[in-house]
């Protein structure tokens, strides 16, 4: 052999090598790439979530365990997301819980340490009452068996909302409608506070313009 034939005779050796190196790391770039990609069986959907009416001191709210309250002990309710549903919720829950229905060992804590506005006024009016002078708006002819809501002003993830409830009650239902209750809360130390004192129900036509929060089963 002469010097030529056997140094192309090595060039060609070195080139198949180099044409084989380069197709095992391509290949190995391949399933790597293949390996990272989600598949769609592999993909991961949150569950809905669930919100139902529960009946709380004073009347009736709605839950929700994404959205709250997080936080429910003696009585009272907190921790609601920053955003219209957590708005809702925390209205719909706090509503109830300033009403003396609801009962001095709740709403003296809930007025004191979740409102905002005349909180003290309003816990002196309802100091100065009889005894359940609300047990009328807590009757059975009152109780919600469903809510509805709106925002009707405000962010419902910046500092201030207002959010409007309607709530399906036989007594509203008899007057050709629904019982609606506006609602200021205001964002304070990472929760939604309630302004007090809150209006008196009005009654609203139908549910157009709003979404069903909740309902009794």
């Amino acid at each position: 052999m002469s010097l030529s034939l056997a140094t192309d005779d090595r060039r060609s050796r070195r080139r198949r090598h180099a044409l084989a190196s380069a197709g095992l790391t391509t290949a190995l770039l391949a399933l790597g790439l293949a390996l990272s990609v989600p598949t769609d069986q592999a993909e991961v959907v949150a569950p809905p979530d669930v919100v139902s009416l529960a009946r709380v001191p004073g009347g009736v709210a709605a839950v929700s365990q994404r959205h709250g309250p997080t936080l429910t002990a003696d009585g009272r309710a907190a921790g609601f997301t920053h955003d219209e549903l957590g708005a809702a919720l925390a209205a719909s829950n706090l509503a109830p819980r300033v009403s003396s229905a609801a009962g001095p060992e709740v709403y003296e804590t809930t007025l004191m340490g979740q409102c905002w506005g005349d909180p003290a006024g309003i816990l002196a009016r309802l100091r100065a009452e009889l005894p359940a002078s609300d047990s009328a708006a807590a009757g059975p002819a009152t109780a919600a068996r469903s809510l509805y809501y709106r925002t009707i002003a405000g962010d419902p993830q910046g500092d201030y909302v207002v959010m409007s409830l309607l709530a399906d009650t036989e007594q509203a239902r008899t007057a050709g409608g629904l019982a609606r209750v506006d609602l200021t809360l205001r964002w304070d130390d990472g929760d939604w506070r309630l302004r007090v004192p809150t209006p008196r129900p009005s009654l609203h036509p139908d549910t157009s313009g709003y979404f069903l929060l909740g309902a009794l089963p």
